[in-house]
């Protein structure tokens, strides 16, 4: 069966670099988002690289995610809310002094019981989730008033890969609302939360103002893409830092065959060959989520053999006799054949697909 094959070294030396470029003298302030399964890697996998970094912070998508890892981070955010939905799983993260709830409506925070920690989302001009900066006071009425703990404010800053003033408009505004949330903390007497905005290249973008007290800076970075291998800004920014990609897909031969010229290979014969070769099929395809290839689209493994179009759900076409293929060991071809970033190819992946770490 195909498997995953996770680079430890590579992530290693990521971890180096991105703590070197972003936060050299506290490497501990480098979150690592564990969301959609470490992004199509495996949860647990990066779990345990993560953890020989010595990284204390992650961010996982929901609340099954954060009861996998709940024995190997000192601090586990859960983004989305989907914990109510499940009492006896809710109530041993309520249980766990580890886990937070992150908050993004107003509305939500009377559903949390008493002594929920949390974090609260604040929309700094993303317009997706989070309350509104105008509601700050409101929302700090209803912690109170409910006795929630407060853990985390917090933000998305949706314009990390994007060259423009976007960035730092919303880097402002949430600069505005951490002394905001510092008066409301001294009003109602709470300890003051931990605060977050910039992903993967916002992170490696942000000014080191020394200006800006030590209250008011963030306090930890959430990085994601980064620590797989991965950058997608506009090529305009030039991040200048290398990545490298922690995860080949591999898969392994089923059948072979020597076929002619001008034969014909797969749904529709839309293959057709341009010398004699042998053609073997691979046990992975679009049911194993690996985007389906069409006519017309020219992608080669790692080896360099060229895979024909269609893909078929359970295996694909190659011209190769190999016994194993390197599908891939860097997604950024085949997100440029379909159009999109690395992001989708990877976290279609389906986690039945087994990771072995190297």
């Amino acid at each position: 069966m195909p498997y995953i094959q996770i680079h430890s070294q590579n992530f290693f030396d990521n971890f180096h670099t991105l703590s070197q470029a972003i936060s050299p003298n506290n490497p501990q302030k480098l979150a690592i988002v564990l969301k959609d399964n470490a992004y199509g890697h495996g949860l647990k996998e990066i779990a345990t690289l993560a953890k020989k970094c010595g990284i204390i912070s992650c961010f996982v998508k929901n609340i099954q995610e954060a009861l996998e890892v709940i024995d190997w981070f000192p601090h586990i955010s859960i983004l989305y809310p989907n914990a109510l939905e499940n009492p006896s799983l809710f109530k041993q993260c309520l249980e766990s002094p580890n886990i937070y709830f992150c908050i993004s409506a107003l509305e939500k925070l009377p559903d949390y019981p008493p002594l929920s920690r949390i974090e609260l989302k604040i929309n700094t001009g993303m317009n997706r989730n989070g309350i509104a900066y105008n509601s700050l006071k409101e929302a700090f009425e209803l912690i109170v008033k409910n006795k929630l703990q407060l853990v985390g404010i917090f933000t998305h800053n949706g314009f990390g890969d994007n060259f423009g003033c976007e960035f730092y408009t919303q880097n402002a505004v949430f600069l505005a609302v951490k002394k905001e949330v510092l008066k409301l903390c001294e009003k109602y007497s709470l300890p003051k939360p931990r605060f977050h905005s910039l992903c993967s290249s916002a992170g490696l973008r942000v000014n080191k103002d020394l200006s800006i007290p030590q209250s008011l800076q963030d306090d930890c970075y959430r990085i994601g893409i980064a620590f797989y291998g991965y950058l997608c800004q506009e090529e305009i920014l030039n991040i200048p830092i290398h990545l490298k990609p922690i995860a080949s897909l591999w898969a392994k031969k089923i059948s072979s065959r020597m076929l002619k010229k001008g034969e014909r290979v797969g749904y529709g014969g839309i293959s057709v060959l341009s010398r004699d070769c042998v053609v073997s099929t691979y046990d992975i395809g679009y049911g194993d989520g690996l985007f389906r290839l069409r006519e017309g689209m020219e992608l080669y493994t790692k080896e360099g053999f060229k895979i024909l179009p269609p893909a078929s759900m359970d295996c694909l076409s190659v011209e190769s006799e190999k016994e194993e293929i390197c599908v891939f060991d860097n997604v950024e071809k085949w997100a440029e054949a379909f159009n999109t970033i690395p992001y989708e190819i990877l976290v279609h992946l389906h986690s039945s697909i087994p990771k072995k770490i190297i």
